[in-house]
């Protein structure tokens, strides 16, 4: 037990300043990320009793995802949420660890699927990602289709109640499923993630509004809250959402408790009510990470512990979001 304890800790806590302390090298940048995706592809995580691990063929690659259906929707099609994991992983059983969003399933009656990526997420763009040169070229969007298929097909995920989260390289997956997929998605969440500065060139529009959830630290040394040569601010991401689901004029503002004053964070919230809802917590003093997770010192900043992503997004997803018309296959 001790052994399989220290093992999570390793991989959950593990530093990342190798990664981004040399950023002005490329290649060390590369190597470093590198180095820790072989590391964790071959770290012998065990599998829970409760989570199932799946095959696709997608092409000629076989494709893996993890997931969880609680007893109380076996044999009926139920609300199904997608974690995705960041850029530095290859293994949705981690997010499992990381993120936990199994326990809420179980109390709240929805599937949840943990996706494996290759070298992180393709996200189809050549500035989406701070080592965009070194992120995976394989065919997530079919990835992605084949799942939506299959899980409907099999009566597991109800069609008009499906969902997406996920953070970083997996935030701005989200982002683009979004765009590719937006006549199937229900609603999605991202945590620090911005847009890349060319999606709307190379990104398609979204064929309807998808109700969107953003929460994004200011205090991001990876994805800047202001933006970058590579990403847009916060605020230009937000704006983008806006315009796409119809949300004009001001919002209505709030700041969410502060759960703990010593992690040096606020929440702040702001939510526009359109064609379809665009919702914003902006994580002050929050670095780069999941809220909740303990602050590494690694060069990725503090962590607020006001909030928890799988509460705070099914909240957004259960009380606003469902598909209007049940959709058929993609072609």
């Amino acid at each position: 037990m001790k052994s399989t304890c220290a093992l999570l800790t390793a991989l959950l806590l593990a530093p990342q300043a190798a990664l981004h302390a040399q950023s002005a090298d490329p290649r060390s940048l590369q190597d470093a990320l590198r180095q820790r995706q072989t590391k964790n592809a071959t770290m012998n995580l065990p599998l829970p009793a409760n989570l199932e691990r799946r095959m696709l063929k997608v092409g000629d690659a076989e494709r893996e995802y993890f997931i969880h259906i609680p007893e109380s929707v076996r044999g009926k099609p139920a609300p199904l949420i997608f974690v995705l994991h960041g850029g530095a992983s290859n293994s949705g059983l981690q997010m499992h660890y990381k993120v936990d969003f199994t326990l809420l399933a179980d109390r709240e009656g929805f599937v949840v699927v943990y996706p494996s990526g290759q070298r992180g997420w393709n996200v189809g763009s050549k500035d989406a990602y701070i080592v965009r040169n070194f992120t995976s070229t394989a065919d997530d969007i079919g990835f992605f289709r084949a799942m939506f298929d299959t899980l409907i097909e099999q009566r597991v995920a109800d069609p008009k109640r499906i969902y997406l989260v996920g953070g970083s390289n997996g935030g701005m997956m989200t982002h683009r499923l979004a765009c590719e997929f937006a006549h199937r998605i229900a609603g999605a969440a991202v945590v620090v993630a911005t847009l890349p500065k060319s999606a709307q060139e190379l990104w398609p529009k979204p064929s309807r509004p998808v109700p969107f959830l953003l929460m994004l630290g200011t205090a991001d040394p990876l994805v800047k809250f202001e933006g970058s040569g590579q990403t847009l601010s916060a605020e230009d991401t937000v704006t983008f959402w806006r315009k796409q689901n119809g949300c004009e004029g001001e919002p209505k503002r709030w700041d969410l408790p502060d759960r703990d004053p010593n992690d040096g964070c606020l929440v702040h919230a702001q939510r526009w009510e359109g064609k379809a809802p665009v919702l914003f917590y902006k994580m002050e003093g929050h670095g780069h990470g999941w809220p909740m997770q303990r602050d590494r010192q690694d060069g990725t900043g503090p962590k607020t512990r006001d909030i928890a992503v799988p509460e705070e997004a099914w909240q957004f997803f259960k009380s606003t979001c469902s598909v209007p018309a049940k959709p058929g296959k993609l072609k």
